[in-house]
């Protein structure tokens, strides 16, 4: 519907001036530029006082909103009204027929400054349209015409009301967003007026895309150019909230405290695989060598071939060692006692053969 709108109105003025000619399109489009530049620059701080005032004699008997929209209208619109009857009331109001010394040239121009004119008439209806309390839900959405001139004169006004921060007017931009890791940036959410009434922005409630994202941002971080801890809201997010008084909702609040990081805890050591053991190597075991009895030293061999004497032997001793064997003596164990007895007994003699022998020989 809006659309439709803008198009009547640039058409119209278009025509009109094609009508009436350059000099006086000019001197129209100026006088409405200047009334409705009059009105965006001085609307909020008027209506400021004089709802002040009013609040002072008879309390809340006006309603800020409605204020702000009397002072608007009657500084855009009336101020246009006014001269237009002071300065041009005697002006004719055109003949029906072409005059023949205005030429083609002149018609031309004069369409090009109505239409300019005409777009700055349709930015101004729209600004004014979307300050009015009861039209909450026809008021227009400039982020859905195919062309916003609200915005356009709304912007256009930036150089006349001062105020800028790096070459923006916080009156029409409100302060500018900014980063999250700057410490001294505040926190606040986007615009957001409130439509179904249930204190929480949903998707039926109107807000100002102030950081361009194409969806709603609870947590804006901004640069607080003058230290209040509260988001300045600029007149393009009233415009496209359509909310111009305090109404407009921006969840001003505190940063969080943000923790200071603890230290990276060291990484518990993985437990090393247990490798497998190496079979222990059998070391082979040298044989120990086995050694033999000790034989007692055999008898003395004998000198020139005749066998050696034995040692004579006590009788007794013999008979004891005869007393302690066991019965079960084996015969080569008797015969041998028997022998050492005949030796024995026969010892004398054999001494005396041995003397005997070399006298012999």
């Amino acid at each position: 519907m809006y659309n439709l709108l803008v198009i009547a109105s640039i058409l119209g003025c278009a025509w009109l001036g094609f009508q009436r000619g350059f000099r006086v399109a000019v001197t129209a489009a100026l006088e409405w530029l200047a009334c409705l530049m009059t009105g965006i620059v001085l609307h909020e701080t008027i209506a400021d006082h004089l709802h002040a005032g009013l609040q002072f004699v008879a309390g809340d008997l006006v309603p800020q909103r409605w204020i702000i929209v009397i002072v608007f209208a009657s500084l855009s619109w009336g101020g246009l009204a006014a001269l237009r009857w002071l300065f041009h009331r005697d002006d004719e109001e055109g003949d029906g027929d072409e005059d023949d010394d205005e030429g083609l040239d002149d018609r031309i121009g004069g369409a090009v400054a109505g239409g300019i004119g005409g777009i700055a008439l349709a930015g101004g209806a729209l600004v004014t349209i979307s300050m009015i309390p009861l039209l909450s839900g026809w008021k227009p959405i400039g982020s859905g015409m195919l062309f916003d001139p609200g915005s356009l004169v709304l912007r256009a006004a930036a150089p006349l009301v001062g105020d800028g921060h790096e070459g923006r007017s916080l009156v029409i931009h409100g302060e500018p967003t900014s980063k999250a890791s700057r410490r001294s940036a505040g926190l606040a959410s986007e615009p957001w007026l409130d439509m179904d009434a249930d204190a929480r922005p949903s998707e039926s409630d109107r807000y100002s895309d102030v950081d361009e994202s194409g969806t709603f941002t609870k947590d804006l971080y901004y640069t607080d150019v003058d230290g209040d801890g509260v988001r300045r809201v600029g007149l393009i997010d009233k415009y496209a909230a359509g909310c111009w008084d305090s109404n407009l909702n921006r969840d001003d609040r505190p940063r969080p405290v943000e923790k200071k990081p603890e230290p990276p805890k060291p990484a518990a050591a993985k437990p090393e695989p247990a490798k497998p053991e190496a079979p222990a190597e059998t070391v082979p075991q040298k044989p120990e060598p086995t050694i033999p009895p000790e034989t007692s030293p055999g008898p003395e061999p004998a000198v020139d071939g005749a066998t050696p004497p034995k040692e004579p032997q006590d009788a007794g001793v013999a008979a004891d060692q005869a007393a302690d064997s066991s019965p079960s003596v084996s015969m080569s164990a008797s015969i041998s006692f028997s022998r050492r007895v005949m030796v024995l007994a026969c010892t004398p003699s054999n001494f005396a053969a041995r003397a005997l022998w070399p006298r012999v020989t």
